[in-house]
């Protein structure tokens, strides 16, 4: 299975409330380690207009999702190799240049 900064993956994503449990929901892939990922959450939802972490995804079909998506950068997550089920497609450059500028400006922020 090669895994490629970029690609958008079916990820067991845990829940906010309870992360023992796990939702299957489309991932951005960050950044790949030997044995882990650095994904973040996508959303079917409209970014919120109080977070300017949501980014919005405009080439969404480009990436073979299937809604117009948001990719909510403030819930980044590290993942185990094991959780990615399977490779929905990759990212059109423009948006996965957005996101990663978006990541980048929240770490610096936030830590």
């Amino acid at each position: 299975m090669t895994i490629i900064n970029g690609d958008v993956w079916f990820a067991k994503f845990p829940l906010e409330e309870d992360d023992s449990v796990f939702r299957s929901r489309p991932v951005i892939i960050l950044d790949v380690e030997r044995l882990i990922v650095l994904v973040v959450k996508v959303t079917k939802t409209p970014p919120r207009p109080n977070d300017k972490y949501d980014i919005r995804i405009n080439y969404w079909q480009y990436a073979n999702l299937n809604f117009k998506s948001t990719a909510r950068v403030s819930k980044t997550q590290i993942l185990d190799h094991s959780q990615l089920v399977f490779k929905i497609g990759t990212l059109h450059p423009g948006d996965y240049t957005n996101i990663l500028n978006a990541y980048m400006r929240y770490i610096t922020q936030n830590n």
